[in-house]
């Protein structure tokens, strides 16, 4: 019998991120491995459901936290004490990843010299202060990288410059000139002489903090190649030196009825709104169970088709620049366009108003078999979990809306002809794996390039979100997304794409692949001082 090996996961508030180390976690267990996570409160059911161990990452981070019980409140008071609350995130980046990284590394490196663990499994993305507590201690170290590859770091910090009206050199240039950097990086150096901190170039060439090279590291990519970002010569080149190691396993897809990290808020609003008075089976938005997976499987034996809903965790969140209140920022942190609540109900309005169904008994009653019985579609929203996520909007009866669903299993019911989706890359690969065409309804960050893609390579249709604000773009908007979804649904070629996709992704090898590559480097570093 093979070793008992000592895994851990270390993942902070980040939905997107920590879902697909789920299944990776699951299968070590399975094998007789001990995994233990260190991670947000807010993950803690789906963690211990993995048969993991939870760790509150506020309780060892405590240089970090300090008062905050959150990951997302310690920013905001990070952001705070140096008065950047207004900048654009690639400025307030620029002026206190080093400053995080400095009050995150010490939490970390006593955690992980008390815990004796032979592999780490990180997210390198939100908590590059892992990749340098991974280097410092020698340990072997599977990044989780859950964008399109290194080019998706390339092509968001390209849009992130060119709404600033600069260039990434400029970027390089400010990162050496501000003081609360420089100084962090001065106090890191003195304290750890071995950290491989940016001398050059930290942006034109962002090859730092986010990847460990050498015989004991490996980058796992939740993707396949054909599907990731194209990369710059200049960075592939620097890639290679450093010695990385991506392994394309494909999206890390769970067993069925696995619990997920959903969407959540951290504040406490002082009026909480009550979800439209409607039939339950429709918009009770508070039932997490699986009654709309029972609903599509319904569909299913009827041969009623589905148009499957959902704008991710991150727009429907109360996080700031990037959630349900907040609206894209220009290069001076002026706040433009649509928010996060006006582009999900602009989608879900979109979809009632296209696909929606008349009322086939009293108003507000009435089951969705009855709706679906003139040839309509079951419309499933997973509307996250803002309270007034339906407010205004009449929800027909052809319609299941709920707070959460299970994703991966409501696309592997065979059932869904069309996912809406925000294109983050869990839902775009989750999606591709099951072979169902997209429309892409970006929000921020690599979304627009995930549309783009979506549209280049036939698997669907993208609209951007808009820049502008008021009744008459709101309402081109929707006319937008209404023909981009008639389109889709009724597009053969997009389904025929999205099912060839599907092949390709199939051999990837996914987590079990993934889990082989982990334990394959616990045991490479077999004998490694603890």
């Amino acid at each position: 019998m093979a070793q008992q090996q000592r895994f851990i996961f270390i993942f902070s508030t980040a939905s997107g991120h920590t879902n697909p180390s789920f299944p990776i976690a699951r299968h070590l267990v399975k094998r007789g491995h001990s995994v233990t996570y260190l991670s947000s409160s807010n993950f803690r059911a789906a963690i211990e459901a993995t048969g993991a161990v939870f760790v509150d990452e506020a309780t060892v981070l405590t240089e970090f936290f300090q008062a905050a019980d959150n990951y997302s409140a310690a920013s905001q008071a990070l952001m705070a004490e140096f008065g950047c609350e207004s900048m654009p995130f690639h400025l307030q980046n620029l002026k206190l990843g080093n400053v995080r990284i400095e009050r995150q590394l010490p939490g970390l490196l006593r955690f992980l010299n008390e815990g004796a663990y032979d592999a780490v499994v990180y997210d390198p993305l939100m908590l590059p202060s892992a990749t340098h507590a991974c280097s410092l201690l020698s340990i072997p170290a599977a990044g989780l990288f859950t964008v399109a590859g290194p080019g998706a770091i390339e092509a968001f910090l390209s849009d992130a410059v060119s709404k600033a009206g600069i260039g990434l050199e400029d970027l390089d240039r400010a990162y050496f000139e501000d003081e609360v950097n420089t100084a962090a990086m001065l106090r890191l150096r003195e304290r750890y002489p071995g950290i491989a901190l940016p001398k050059e170039r930290p942006f034109s060439l962002p090859v730092n903090n986010c990847y460990l090279g050498g015989p004991k590291a490996a980058t796992l990519v939740t993707t396949i190649e054909p599907l990731c970002d194209a990369v710059s010569e200049r960075t592939a080149s620097a890639l290679d030196e450093a010695k990385v190691t991506f392994f394309h396993i494909g999206p890390s897809l769970d067993v069925e009825g696995a619990a997920r990290a959903g969407g959540f808020v951290f504040s406490k609003k002082e009026e909480q709104v009550a979800p439209p008075t409607l039939h339950r089976h429709r918009s009770d938005v508070q039932d997490t169970g699986d009654s709309a997976l029972a609903a599509v499987r319904q569909a299913k034996e009827l041969g009623v088709p589905v148009v499957y809903v959902s704008l991710g965790t991150v727009l429907t969140s109360d996080l700031p620049t990037v959630g349900w209140e907040s609206r894209e920022a220009d290069g001076e942190g002026k706040a433009f366009g649509i928010t996060g609540k006006q582009l999900v109900q602009s989608v879900f309005r979109a979809a009632f108003d296209e696909f929606g169904a008349p009322e086939v008994a009293e108003a507000g009653r009435g089951s969705f078999t009855e709706a679906c019985s003139n040839g309509a579609p079951l419309i499933v929203c997973s509307t996250g979990p803002q309270p007034d996520a339906l407010d205004g909007l009449a929800v027909p009866p052809n319609a299941v809306c709920r707070s959460y669903i299970a994703q991966v299993d409501l696309l592997s019911s065979g059932a869904v002809s069309m996912f809406v989706t925000h294109g983050g890359q869990n839902s775009f690969t989750e999606s591709m794996a099951k072979g169902v065409p997209l429309v892409v309804v970006p929000g921020f960050g690599d979304q627009p390039v995930n549309g783009r893609k979506a549209e280049s390579l036939g698997l669907g249709l993208a609209v951007p979100r808009p820049k502008e604000d008021g009744d008459a773009v709101l309402s081109e908007y929707v006319r937008d997304l209404r023909q981009a979804m008639r389109g889709v649904l009724e597009g053969d070629s997009y389904r025929a794409k999205a099912r060839e996709m599907a092949e390709a992704i199939r051999g990837a090898g996914g987590a079990e692949r993934a889990a082989e590559i982990v334990i394959g480097l616990a045991e490479a570093g077999r004998g490694r001082p603890h």
